[in-house]
């Protein structure tokens, strides 16, 4: 088999695998909530269950970067599908109160935040350019956001059928398919001469670059100028968004037509999540990703701000479409930023670090979003998206201004990989 037609059906079963365990992922969330909501009627259960989801991403961010950069990735990949694959089954049969059901979640979420991990270290490692790197970010991230369109419509087929445990068995089956997809990464990566570490049978002795966890990870997320005022940026955006998130139910009741034009809005911005990543192939994907991802950025929050100031239908949905095409190119640029000049020894650790870093910004938000009285959704939304919109905008400006110009030839990413090879040597 050439390396060619290797790459090209290792690609299509990659991302279809991709797809269908992310809509595992969301036949999981939206399962156990119901479930937890069904058999305690506590709301605060289903909190719980949220928070256990989020939290190991946060948590053991420095632990999942080790795992991933000291093992095989297709070896981790593997082991982390079978784990997800019976404790999704385990769940519909067994998972029945508070305690069983937030362990569930907690476990589903740490293993979740691995999987995750190991595809931004894959990409690069697989697709070594970076023009490369942005495009099947960019694929990726269209069949990720397509999942979360199609996974919450499944559950509710399959629960209406036979109830989450239903749902939660065709939740185990989705990761089981996902499993065919490591056979032929391997392959590829064989194909590809990119040397593979050790096994779990014989671990290396750790060099000194590679020793540490999260605390070597961040430092190394966050070096270099412009890193950091990008990061710094998103940060900022994210936590004010996480803000809009949780308002927007409350801000449904002074939309025109409630609920239904609520959920049309919702449906518009996931539309704009899997169209968005495709307007990089253009000339917006020959600029720098980390401008591209804090211009983005301020695009999102302008789109919230049109959202809460004109309660007009037609209006909301262009700014719904829009801030959601903003929100993919962000995370296909940032991600591809991040990782494209990461030394191959540290990808698990930093991606681990990114991550974290993005979902401890969703926590702040959702923290702050419990001081905003529900009468006030209009007005916070308005104020977290003028803030992700000024944050966006002055972090654009920024990110330009430390953008030296390249030499003919060469990429962006060349002065931060000799930063990171020297931090991690």
């Amino acid at each position: 088999m050439t390396s060619a037609r290797l790459s090209r059906g290792a690609t299509l079963l990659t991302v279809v695998a991709l797809l269908i365990s992310t809509v595992g992922d969301e036949v999981a969330l939206v399962a156990l909530a119901l479930r937890g909501a069904d058999r305690t009627g506590l709301t605060s259960v289903v909190s719980a269950q949220m928070l256990a989801g989020l939290l190991p991403g946060i948590v053991l961010g420095g632990v999942i970067g080790r795992i991933v950069d000291r093992f095989r990735l297709d070896v981790v990949l593997g082991v982390t599908l079978v784990l997800e694959c019976l404790i999704a089954a385990s769940a519909a049969a067994f998972a029945d109160g508070a305690v069983l059901l937030i362990a569930t979640m907690l476990f589903l979420g740490a293993l979740g935040a691995v999987a995750q991990t190991c595809v931004m270290a894959l990409v690069p490692r697989l697709f070594p350019a970076s023009d490369v790197q942005l495009r099947v970010n960019g694929v990726m991230e269209s069949t990720r956001n397509a999942g979360y369109i199609v996974g919450p419509l499944l559950v509710g087929l399959l629960t209406a059928q036979g109830g989450t445990g239903l749902a939660l068995a065709v939740d185990a089956g989705t990761f089981a398919f996902a499993l065919l997809a490591v056979p032929v990464i391997t392959q590829w990566l064989a194909a590809r001469a990119v040397p593979l570490p050790p096994t779990v049978d014989t671990p290396p002795a750790p060099a000194e670059g590679a020793k540490g966890g999260l605390r070597v990870g961040l430092s190394l997320l966050w070096t270099g100028p412009q890193r950091r005022a990008a990061l710094a940026t998103i940060t900022v955006t994210v936590a004010s968004t996480s803000v809009v998130n949780v308002l927007m139910p409350f801000f449904a009741r002074e939309i025109p037509g409630g609920a239904a034009s609520y959920g049309t809005l919702l449906a518009t911005w996931s539309v704009g999540l899997v169209v968005g990543p495709f307007v990089l192939r253009g000339r917006l994907g020959k600029q720098p990703t980390a401008v591209v991802a804090v211009g983005a950025a301020a695009i999102i929050g302008l789109g919230y701000v049109v959202t809460a100031a004109f309660l007009v239908l037609p209006v909301m949905l262009a700014a719904c479409l829009c801030g959601g095409m903003a929100n993919s190119v962000q995370n296909v640029a940032l991600r591809t930023h991040v990782m494209a000049d990461c030394p191959q020894d540290v990808r698990g650790r930093v991606g681990a670090a990114y991550g974290a870093t993005l979902q401890s910004s969703v926590a702040v938000g959702f923290a702050l979003a419990g001081l905003a009285p529900a009468g006030w959704a209009r007005w916070g939304i308005l104020a977290g998206g003028a803030v992700a919109f000024l944050a966006g905008s002055l972090g654009w400006l920024r990110t330009r201004a430390l953008t030296a110009p390249a030499p003919a030839g060469a990429n962006e990413s060349v002065p931060a990989v000799r930063v990171s090879e020297e931090r991690a040597s």
